[in-house]
């Protein structure tokens, strides 16, 4: 399925987050596959985005769409080299003795702080660069099969924006026989609300919740 999407610019950056959302209550469908969004490289191009989304048969998708419709799109051509993949789900795996135990942010960050640790970021590199926990590394979870033996030795803590990525994340370091492997339950979305310091562009220094507040009112 290819579902090239008109939408302005400064929209679009709430488009991500709502089509990320979306994508996520679709990875934990029957019969997903695998979904990426494509960015236009041509200026002027009519469709800035394209969706490809990949479900093993029609119906399996017909039926997700009853649980989570498309955001108002219609089916349309886009020429497949005019755009460069920007974001990627795969499906939520089962929780089972194959995947990571939930960790607290505070937990997490406590953990990391005492030096016990590696908290790893698995969102896209613009989710990254837009904020990120402080004391995290970056490996995104497309890139994290061949990011894992970089990865220090010891316990590992993965997070995303909410939790569904990182639990993935988690399975594969399992699955590449990392051991003490954990997920931070609720993601960055969790880790704000908690106060817990992220670090935002162009500052070394981290900022928590009050922090941030008070630049916003300067």
């Amino acid at each position: 399925m290819i579902i090239p999407i008109e939408i302005d610019e400064e929209k679009e950056e709430a488009y991500l987050d709502a089509w990320q959302a979306a994508a996520e209550v679709m990875a934990a469908q029957p019969g997903f596959l695998r979904t990426y969004m494509f960015r236009t490289i041509v200026p002027g191009s009519r469709f800035t985005l394209v969706n490809v989304a990949e479900w093993e048969s029609t119906a399996h998708w017909e039926e997700a769409m009853n649980v989570c419709p498309m955001m108002g799109q219609t089916l349309a051509v886009a020429h497949a080299s005019n755009y460069e993949a920007i974001r990627t789900v795969l499906p939520s795996p089962r929780r089972d003795a194959r995947t990571p135990a939930d960790l607290s942010p505070a937990e997490a960050h406590r953990r990391v702080v005492d030096g016990e640790l590696t908290l790893v970021d698995v969102r896209e590199d613009d989710e990254w660069a837009a904020r990120h926990p402080a004391g995290a590394v970056h490996a995104t979870l497309g890139t994290l099969p061949a990011s894992l033996p970089g990865l220090p030795a010891g316990p590992l803590a993965f997070i995303c924006r909410t939790g569904a990525r990182s639990v993935q994340a988690g399975a594969q370091a399992i699955r590449a026989g990392r051991s003490s492997v954990h997920n931070v339950a609720g993601g960055l979305e969790a880790w704000e609300a908690a106060g817990l310091p992220v670090t935002l562009p162009g500052r070394e220094d981290a900022l928590d919740n009050g922090d941030r507040a008070g630049t916003a009112a300067h």
